[in-house]
């Protein structure tokens, strides 16, 4: 004789996400954590970034310095390019940047935070969504929007600056922006998760905004803060964009 297992009201009915009608995680959920299985746009990011590097690191140092001074944001240059209509070498550096970085420190730091943030802000993007690619796609519309982002306030901010900036760190101040709308998002209904955002989001801002820009000034470190606060504010902007943009009426 079969089971007849739990009653009609005792069923909590469960979503094609993983999710429960109440916006509970299903136990299945609840067993794996989200680094277990990294998310597609994530680890797309994270290899290209890494492959990037490597390639990079054999070519030597005088084609390195070459390539950061061609395909880094140079505020003067994209200016200079703007000027003069010469719009494909002013974008290109814009994208480019992103996936260029100065050495093992920096690229290990922005890795490990693209992991910790990553995850849940592409989990997010993939809620309620009928193919998996979507959310995927969305996330890595996410890291570049935001690193355009951060490149445009960096260069709005010195304008006339010679220095290049490289990195991914604008857009994954954009994806921690993101991480905060997925976390408010995710949350359990009923759970208080405004303070704890507004929490993470001031020591965020406190520590690659406001370290940044005292090490930097101070000739410690080289940082550019500008890139962190922009790339923020535009995660901050894009991030509900891009999640409702083309979303199906539940």
């Amino acid at each position: 004789m079969s089971d007849p297992g739990p009653s009609e009201s005792e069923e909590k009915q469960v979503s094609a996400d993983g999710f429960t009608a109440e916006g509970e995680a299903t136990d299945r959920a609840k067993r794996e954590p989200i680094f277990n299985q990294t998310p597609v746009g994530v680890a797309w990011l994270i290899g290209i970034i890494l492959v990037t590097h490597i390639i990079l690191a054999l070519l030597g140092d005088p084609v390195i310095e070459t390539i950061r001074a061609e395909f880094g944001v140079v505020p003067a240059n994209f200016f200079a390019n703007l000027n003069q209509q010469k719009w494909v070498a002013a974008v290109i550096p814009l994208f480019t940047h992103q996936f260029l970085h100065g050495g093992t420190l920096h690229i290990v730091m922005n890795l490990a935070m693209l992991l910790q943030a990553g995850p849940i802000a592409e989990l997010g993007l993939s809620r309620n969504r009928n193919r998996n690619w979507d959310g995927t796609i969305r996330f890595i519309c996410l890291f570049l929007g935001s690193g355009i982002c951060g490149a445009l306030t960096y260069c709005w901010l010195n304008p006339g600056s010679d220095a290049p900036t490289i990195g991914a760190s604008g857009a994954i101040s954009g994806v921690f922006a993101g991480f905060l709308w997925a976390a408010i998002a995710l949350a359990k209904p009923g759970q208080a998760m405004l303070r704890p955002v507004l929490n993470s989001a001031v020591v965020f801002l406190l520590i690659n905004v406001g370290l940044a820009w005292v090490g930097r000034t101070l000739n410690v470190v080289p940082i550019a803060w500008e890139s962190h606060l922009g790339g923020f504010i535009g995660g901050l902007i894009l991030y509900p964009l891009i999640s409702r943009f083309g979303q199906q009426a539940r």
